[in-house]
């Protein structure tokens, strides 16, 4: 009897279990765990039959981490509905005794379906998970702060402006306050892995920031960050991803000197990037093509800058393969300010070097040539020059 109850307990204290309530239509179908891999395809570490709206999985992890439960209630043979009868839900798993429990009627879909009122199911049990919880809800104050003002910016600032009506005024206003918000956001992300950093939820907030795809990453931030993930993750496969993901940030990252390519200049002579940019200014990089239409939009705002800012420094790589294209946009585009053209387009090494995704892309340099803004543009570059010229 006392032997059963030590298993007992101690089969709650080694593993997991996870219990799962559906109600609605959800009579049959399967369920499956899968684990997050880094840079890969999640891989299913179990599965089981969903019977009268229940499942159950059990086992136990080495420490805890991001998984996904997948419910999938197609019928064998049936053209799969990957909105309405496949289901994906985030789990930060550890071991415990957790429960989920949702309504297919309301359940994120393996693909977003607006139509559908897409209600997360109430995961409980799992004191990871609550902080990935908490730290969602705290985001998504800021999140729907910013989607206003971005809704704002474009119907009273892009879609005026593209009509030929002046509204710098009112899209510096909303840029303004926009800017305020990201900057919120970003520490309030910052604070937050800081302070949990021995979470996984802290550990995925800090890959996700090394990523680059919300703010571009500062090299005083990632150090701090290598340091106290070293005394929480020492030996760990988290803490080797971190570090390889911190390492391709760092040439990049805000604070850092920017890399000296070769381009080709005007007269296709190649050139050091160094030889182009002007000392002690500050200095937008701006990547384009020709071909590029948003790039191409954003031209004449920049003629505008050029001319009212004589001490702000643009130059513009392009990423055109053929000489002739880009001679034959910037004579048409009328770009008086200094040029460049990385040889090989966005194929080529210099394009490499700087991780150019997409364009148009900027950069902006300090006076010292260090990383210090990206991506600003159309009010919020004017913004961004208002306020650094009228400090200096």
């Amino acid at each position: 009897m006392v032997a059963g109850l030590l298993a007992s307990c101690q089969s709650k204290t080694d593993g997991y279990t996870i219990e799962g309530t559906l109600t609605g239509d959800a009579a049959s179908g399967k369920a499956y765990l899968e684990r997050s891999v880094y840079l890969s395809d999640p891989v299913v570490v179990d599965s089981t039959v969903v019977q009268n709206g229940s499942f159950t999985f059990s086992g136990k992890v080495e420490r805890p981490g991001l998984y996904y439960v997948i419910i999938d209630l197609n019928k064998p043979g049936e053209e799969p509905d990957y909105h309405n009868k496949m289901f994906r839900t985030m789990l930060y798993l550890e071991n415990s005794d957790i429960t989920y429990k949702g309504d297919v009627a309301t359940l994120p879909g393996v693909y977003y379906a607006p139509e559908r009122e897409n209600k997360s199911p109430e995961i409980t049990g799992s004191s990871v998970h609550d902080l990935f919880v908490t730290m969602n809800k705290e985001i998504q104050v800021y999140s729907d702060t910013l989607n206003t003002l971005m809704e704002r910016y474009a119907d009273e600032y892009l879609v005026p402006e593209s009509e030929g009506k002046d509204v710098s005024a009112v899209g510096m206003e909303i840029a303004r306050e926009e800017m305020k918000w990201k900057d919120k956001l970003l520490q309030y992300q910052l604070d937050f892995i800081k302070k949990h950093a021995d979470s996984p939820v802290a550990m995925d907030q800090a890959m996700y920031y090394l990523s680059g795809m919300e703010f571009l990453p500062d090299v005083k931030e990632i150090d701090q960050m290598q340091a106290l993930f070293e005394k929480h993750w020492a030996g760990t496969a988290e803490l080797e991803h971190f570090t390889t993901a911190a390492s391709a940030a760092r040439p990049l990252a805000v604070g850092q000197k920017y890399k000296d390519i070769d381009v080709l200049d005007r007269n296709g002579k190649t050139v050091k990037l160094s030889s182009m940019i002007p000392e002690n200014e500050y200095v937008m990089l701006e990547f384009w093509a020709s071909w590029c239409g948003p790039c191409r939009g954003e031209i004449p705002h920049l003629r505008k800058i050029h001319d009212k800012y004589k001490d702000f420094a643009i130059v513009s790589i392009s990423l055109d393969e053929k000489d002739s294209e880009w001679q034959k946009a910037m004579k048409e585009e009328n770009m008086s300010w200094i040029q460049g053209r990385i040889e090989g387009g966005i194929y080529g090494a210099g394009a490499k070097e700087y991780n150019i995704q997409a364009i148009p892309m900027c950069l902006i340099l300090d006076k010292e040539g260090r990383f210090y803004k990206t991506n600003m543009r159309g009010a919020y570059l004017d913004v961004f020059l208002d306020d650094l010229y009228k400090a200096n």
